[in-house]
Order: structure tokens, then C-alpha cells, then sequence
């Protein structure tokens, strides 16, 4: 017989407090030294990430408990157990309520004499850069305020958009941000997979989000923010002009992937003087590719030549080599080195692009032999 919601999520949670518990503590024993172990790693989220990890790498000490209602085990993480939910679920479970217990520890009214969440060295520095960052680009009215009742707007603000282990160290950094930019990211939470994205999103600043406001449509705006939010500083440097220019030119081959591009403000300016249907013959790649690139690529390589040149440099070196080598950090020597041999190939005139996609890979193949007596020149 299914158990009820209410039923389910009260089975959960004895179960959490008790037998897992027990068994983290038993694999921790430091643990055992607070009052309340349960508590103190729910309003920590280093410890609770640490303990979701340990969840993870011993997973054999707690099958016994991951059964479904026939008590046959359960190992795929979407399958339902007993309570009716699936791991995965009891996680985003266990991740809200961590969000929900530290913001209500760090502005209850007795904060001063509770004993502050645990939180790494490195932690505490990124988290004073971010607060300096948000206190400098954010109105007063919107800064973080020191009150319970900011826990629960804080918490109703982000409570959506939690539910991966991946979010829990990013919880005291997500407090930093203005309630309402959460609020407009929504989603957007999601796309944000560190501390330095969420601290880039904190210096875009109220005001390059209001320009970004004023350039979109409601649709496009809500897109981005949902995607890609730290795409807002970019769409404030473009101006509505060169914005629409590019949405025309590459948005329809790119499709969220354009978010992306809109990131890097060097890449944008790269793209300021280039025509449309330069541009397209990029655009599957605009997002991953830098300013360096654009401009080497445009130099050396005829119009038809583009696509093909950055399809085969992707497929042979793969989505990480090919950022680092054509990105916006990217090698400015390798790049050349690339877009010249490929434009000295002396092609087959009857079938040219077809001889240049034969011949490409090995140039890239000569690079992932011997990286750096390519890079000499060897």
C-alpha cells in the first residue's frame, strides 16, 4: 500500500536522525562530540556536503536501508523505496532542509550565542570578497538584512531551485545575494555550479541587470535568467542595437547556447565590427570560441572554410583541449599556429571543402602526438 506524503516524508526523517545518523557517526566520530549531531551538520553545509559525499563512497553502509516495499535493494538512485521516494528525491529533501536550517541559525534572533555554522577558512575569505562585492553594486534596500524574518523570505526565494548535493556548499554564498535577485533568477540558481560564478553574478550590479531588462523582451529576459544570468553584463555592454544585430545573426543556430556567448564582454567586443554571415559560420561554437580566435579565424580562413575548421578542431581535440586552446583564456601562438596551417593547405580545387575536412584532422593529430615541439614548430 503507497504511503501517504506526510507519512513518507516522517518516515524519512526519523530514518535520517536516527540510523543514518548513527551510522555517519559511527564513520565520523568527531560527530559524536556535538550535542546534537543531526542539527549542527544540517546548519553547516560543509558538514552536510561532507556527510551527502561519505553517502556516496560508502553506500554500502547504508543499503540496508535502501530497500523498496518489498525490501528487495534498491541501487538506481530514481527508483522509488519504501517511502515512496527515490534517493535523489530524499536528497533534494535533505538539501532544502540544510538551506532552511542554516538561514535560520545565521539570522535567528540568538544568532550572537549560538555557535556559528561550520565553515572552511577558504570559505569565510570568498564569502567577504562576495558580501564587499554585493555592498558595492547593490542598493542599501536590497542588501542581506540581519533579521529572522530574512531567513524565510531567503529560504521562499531559493527553496524552488535546490535540489542536487552539488548546490549545499554554495548555500552561504547564495545568502550573500540580494533576496530579490533571487528572486528574478528563479532557475537561474541552477546554472550558477560555483562560487566565482555566483561572485561574477554579484558584480554585474543592479544596474547592468536593469539595462539587460530594458534591451530583452520579457521573453528573452526570463530565457537568459533562467540560462545563463551572468549573460546580463553582456547584454548591457552590447547595447540594444549590436544586441539585436547578434540575436538575428546567430541566435537561431546558437539557441540558449547565445547566453553563453554573451558572458565574456572581450568575445562580444571581438564580434563589434563583424558582418552577419561571418558570424554564422561560428555560431555552433561562438559560445566555447575567445576574441583571440575570432579575429585569427576571420584573418586566415576563407568564408566556407570556418564551419568546417571549428567542427573538426572540436571533434579531434574534444570540448576541454579545444577551450583551452580556443577560448576566451586560450593559447594566442597555438591559435595562429592552427589558422595558418590550415589556411596554407593547397586544396583540391574540384571538391575543396570536402579535401579540407580530410586533411584537417591531421594537423590536430600532430598537435595531440607532441603538444609542445608543435607548438615549437618541430
Amino acid at each position: 500500500m503507497a504511503t501517504s506524503e506526510a507519512d513518507g516524508r516522517k518516515q524519512i526523517i526519523r530514518t535520517i536522525k536516527g540510523p543514518v545518523i548513527e551510522r555517519l557517526v559511527a564513520l565520523i566520530p568527531a560527530l559524536g562530540q556535538y550535542e546534537t549531531p543531526y542539527s549542527t551538520v544540517m546548519q553547516s553545509p560543509d558538514l552536510l556536503y561532507g556527510c551527502l559525499m561519505l553517502f556516496k563512497e560508502k553506500r554500502e553502509e547504508f543499503q540496508d536501508l535502501l530497500v523498496d516495499e518489498a525490501d528487495s535493494p534498491v541501487t538506481d538512485d530514481d527508483a522509488p523505496l519504501r517511502c515512496d521516494r527515490s534517493i535523489n528525491q530524499i536528497i533534494g529533501m535533505v538539501v532544502r532542509s540544510g538551506c532552511k536550517a542554516y538561514a535560520d541559525q545565521r539570522w535567528s534572533d540568538n544568532a550572537a550565542d549560538q555557535q556559528a555554522p561550520v565553515l572552511k577558512p577558504e570559505v569565510k575569505s570568498l564569502l567577504t570578497r562576495l558580501a564587499d562585492l554585493v555592498h558595492g553594486k547593490w542598493g542599501d534596500a536590497e542588501l542581506p538584512k540581519p533579521t529572522v524574518g530574512h531567513a524565510q523570505k531567503f529560504y521562499a526565494a531559493i527553496n524552488d531551485h535546490l535540489s542536487f548535493d552539488w548546490q549545499v556548499p554554495l548555500i552561504p554564498h547564495f545568502a550573500e545575494l540580494p533576496v530579490k535577485l533571487l528572486v528574478e533568477l528563479g532557475a537561474g540558481c541552477t546554472a550558477l555550479h560555483n562560487p566565482e560564478a555566483i561572485a561574477q553574478l554579484a558584480d554585474i550590479g543592479r544596474h547592468n541587470m536593469e539595462q539587460a531588462r530594458k534591451i530583452l523582451s520579457d521573453t528573452m529576459m526570463r530565457e537568459m535568467l533562467d540560462t545563463q544570468p551572468l549573460a546580463a553584463k553582456g547584454v548591457a555592454f552590447l547595447g540594444k542595437e549590436r544586441y539585436e544585430f547578434l540575436h538575428g545573426a546567430v541566435y537561431e543556430k546558437m539557441g540558449e547556447k547565445f547566453w553563453q556567448m554573451c558572458i565574456d564582454c572581450d568575445r562580444l567586443e571581438a564580434m563589434e565590427d563583424k558582418n552577419a554571415k561571418d558570424l554564422e559560420q561560428m555560431a555552433e561554437q561562438l559560445h566555447l570560441i575567445g576574441g583571440e580566435t575570432i579575429e585569427r579565424i576571420l584573418q586566415h580562413l576563407p568564408f566556407h572554410h570556418i564551419p568546417i575548421f571549428l567542427n573538426v578542431a572540436l571533434e579531434r581535440l574534444g570540448e576541454e583541449k579545444f577551450v583551452e586552446i580556443f577560448g576566451p583564456d586560450g593559447n594566442k601562438k597555438l591559435i595562429k599556429i592552427f589558422c595558418e596551417k590550415a589556411a596554407a593547405y593547397k586544396l583540391d580545387p574540384a571538391e575543396p571543402l570536402e579535401d579540407l575536412r580530410r586533411r584537417l584532422p591531421d594537423v590536430f593529430g600532430a598537435y595531440l602526438r607532441a603538444p609542445a615541439a608543435f607548438e615549437k614548430g618541430l
